[in-house]
């Protein structure tokens, strides 16, 4: 399918053009009939002015050139010391991704299903960091703002179909978003209103009993162009390859922009996203799936291991937010971002606790959630020279704010046998312990982004508080943890002619942990620590970007447990990862857009009071991920209007449990699409397109990670999906 980007020229730009264009055939025509014939004449040059990118706007094609998640200015890539990857829309488009997960299955250093599930979660591994329980690493950032969590399993997620684009900052990121995961962050960008008019409308039906419908209307609500609007939405109908599970989303986005000035704008956002069903998200033993049993062989994929009448998993969200910014003069601008989050939750399973034979054994969770959270990212930036430095100088502060309570409870469930499953068997509800929470967190940063002819420099620093109040309503006795963090970071680039930009980061982070030890003290903030050392290759002429990166990232203040007071944990973990990451985006040609990338990680437990996992790999951390995604388009002929691509990813073997002792099988997964562009062949279709899709192709049954010996997971099995488009 086209991407949803805005249409390369705009208004202005086209009227430019045809003046251009007027006044050269004008002077042309003039002197064919007054000059001799063998006088040569000059046409005078033509100039197409386009729309540049934006870096929270449209892309063309599969390479972006501007972002503001690693700096929050706009900056090109090449720029920028630190490697960033950007997902744009067109990827996203011809990939027919219906979770942010699936959309970073081709992206370096992320492991983006370890979990995978059909829209619960968007769960990463980052860096080597993230997996599932407290560790996990969940995509929770959109337009630069934390989108805040419940205390349990209340945890949004965003629907990529109202996303621009989708950019993955590698490393801590503490100066700029304050407590966040050593790995990095994922920040997501919404579609946002268009100057040019856009409609689209969309069906899509696929395996598993799927429907879809969506629609993206945008453009100028006024004839000046002051006022614009958009408005997204979708509804989504499916069963999951696990029996009696469901899916079904309903989203919609409103957006608003109002621009008195060339110099003012103000757009506000709204999102109303309600889940019914989540979806599965269940566990398996590893005897069964990595191993077979001797007892009853493998589990198969489809197996349900809960119960249909108490399973349950609904979720509301809805916010409503802007982004200000205005711009004083040659120098000073300002900008705010706001958002207010209200989220509820309702969840009931029953999982495998223990096998005996072919008898599972089973316990039955039931959570009540409710979330109301605050965020809010207040900026000054300033552009100035002194001397030979040319200045980029960003003074911040941003505040959060989050209020949840959570009923949670725990109780039995009857057993069921692998071999002759019987549903049906009544769960009586586990009584519900509420607890009451509170967190804030108030930070301060700075940032310079200093220019010396073809050198330069980003040096930031930050200061945070936050705390985290807790009040479990049974007892009313509150616990109060309190943490401050000061965080840093450098970097240096050189900015060759040819293209070639090597640059060196080292930047912290921090981020607060829960809890207590034996003897009544509060955790301190984990802490992480990165070396980074990388080259950028983007020469004039092509459009593409190539990045390699080698980073040394550590994490200390980990929790470890205490041996000599079992149930409570220790503060003396630690944990080191190293690796390289390349990827590379390009138009190898016309027709060609190419995506490829590598991620080698060695992450080991450096420090424990858990001898069997001393200098062990973490769980779901692969050392090798590797991906290849192309799409060729026929652009004359009998098919012109036929676009085609296929793909593949490996993640080598992980461990399955602390002490390595469980290993999970590499695996290696096959993409492919293939879609046809109606208009290009019959002008009267123009705007109408059909797409097919096929994810795991061939259909591989895999494991694609273990928690545990009881706490694994099967990967994605074979979906494919048609849709067809039209857009005006």
């Amino acid at each position: 399918m086209a991407s949803t980007s805005s249409p390369l020229l705009s208004v202005q730009a086209r009227h430019r053009l045809h003046a251009t264009l007027l006044a050269a055939v004008s002077a042309a025509a003039l002197n064919a009939g007054s000059a001799r014939a063998e006088e040569v004449t000059t046409l005078p040059t033509i100039t197409v002015e386009g729309q540049a990118e934006r870096a929270n706007g449209p892309v063309q094609g599969y390479v972006a050139r501007q972002s503001a998640s690693g700096t929050k200015t706009d900056t090109p890539l090449i720029e920028t010391p630190q490697f960033i990857s950007v997902v744009p829309r067109a990827q996203m488009e011809d990939q027919s991704v219906s979770t942010v997960s699936g959309a970073l299955r081709y992206t370096p250093g992320v492991v983006p299903e370890v979990r995978p599930t059909s829209g619960r979660y968007d769960s990463i591994v980052l860096r080597g960091f993230g997996g599932g329980g407290t560790d996990a690493n969940y995509v929770n950032f959109l337009d630069g703002l934390r989108v805040a969590r419940g205390i349990n399993y209340l945890v949004p997620t965003i629907e990529p179909y109202g996303l621009e684009r989708i950019e993955v900052v590698r490393g801590p990121a503490s100066v700029l978003y304050g407590q966040i995961n050593p790995g990095g962050l994922v920040n997501l960008v919404s579609k946002r209103p268009t100057a040019e008019p856009y409609r689209e409308i969309n069906l899509q039906f696929g395996t598993q009993a799927r429907k879809q419908i969506g629609f993206d209307l945008s453009g100028p609500a006024d004839p000046e162009g002051r006022f614009l609007y958009r408005l997204t939405g979708l509804y989504r109908d499916a069963d999951t390859q696990v029996h009696h599970t469901h899916e079904q989303r309903i989203y919609l986005a409103p957006s608003f922009t109002w621009r008195p000035t060339a110099d003012t704008s103000l757009t506000v956002f709204g999102k109303y996203q309600y889940d019914p069903d989540g979806g599965f998200y269940g566990l398996l033993p590893a005897l069964g799936t990595v191993t077979p049993s001797p007892v009853f062989g493998r589990i198969r994929t489809s197996f349900f291991a809960g119960e249909p009448s108490y399973e349950r998993y609904s979720r509301h969200l809805a916010s409503i937010g802007y982004a200000f910014e205005h711009r004083f003069n040659d120098v000073w601008s300002v900008r705010q971002n706001l958002r207010y989050v209200d989220a509820a939750q309702t969840f009931g399973t029953s999982s495998i606790a223990s096998v005996v034979g072919s008898t599972f054994n089973r316990r039955s969770v039931y959570s009540q959630e409710r979330l109301r959270s605050l965020a809010v990212d207040s900026q000054a930036e300033a552009r100035f020279s002194t001397g030979a430095l040319s200045h980029t100088l960003l003074f911040g502060t941003d505040y959060q704010q989050g209020i949840s309570d959570t009923g949670y409870g725990v109780g039995t469930a009857p057993p069921i046998n692998y071999l002759n499953p019987f549903y049906g068997q009544a769960i009586a509800m586990p009584r519900l312990d509420w607890t009451d929470q509170y967190q804030r967190q108030l930070g301060f940063y700075a940032q310079d982004q200093i220019k010396l002819d073809r050198w330069i420099f980003v040096v930031g620093g930050r200061f945070d508080t936050a705390q985290n109040t807790l009040t479990p309503r049974a007892t009313g006795q509150r616990t109060v943890q309190s943490d401050t963090a000061t965080t840093g970071r450098a970097a240096v680039l050189y900015r060759f002619d040819n293209g070639i930009a090597p640059y060196a980061s080292i930047a912290t982070s921090f981020e607060p942990t829960g809890g207590m030890t034996f003897a009544g003290e509060p955790f301190r903030p984990s802490t992480g620590r990165q070396y980074e050392v990388g080259v950028k290759y983007q020469p004039d002429g092509w459009r593409g970007l190539v990045q390699a990166a080698f980073f040394d990232l550590t994490r200390q203040n980990v929790l470890t447990p205490d041996p000599a007071h079992i149930g409570f944990n220790l503060q003396i973990g630690e944990v080191r990862v190293r690796g390289i990451e390349l990827e590379a985006r390009g138009e190898i040609t016309e027709n060609l857009q190419v995506i490829a990338s590598y991620a080698y990680t060695d992450a080991r437990i450096t420090r424990t009071t858990n001898l069997a996992s001393l200098g062990k790999r973490p769980v779901t951390v692969p050392e090798h991920t590797a991906s290849l995604w192309a799409k060729y388009a026929v652009l004359d002929g009998v098919l012109n209007g036929l676009s085609f691509g296929a793909g593949i990813r490996y993640t080598s073997a992980t461990a399955g449990d602390a002490a390595n002792t469980l290993s999970v099988p590499a695996y290696a997964v096959v993409d492919a699409m293939l879609s046809y562009d109606f208009g290009r062949s019959r002008p009267e279709l123009k705007g109408l397109s059909l797409q097919v899709n096929a994810h795991n192709l061939f259909d591989r049954e895999f494991v694609s990670g273990c928690f545990a010996a009881m706490q694994c997971a099967y990967g994605l099995r074979r979906t494919v999906t048609a849709g067809l488009t039209y857009r005006w």
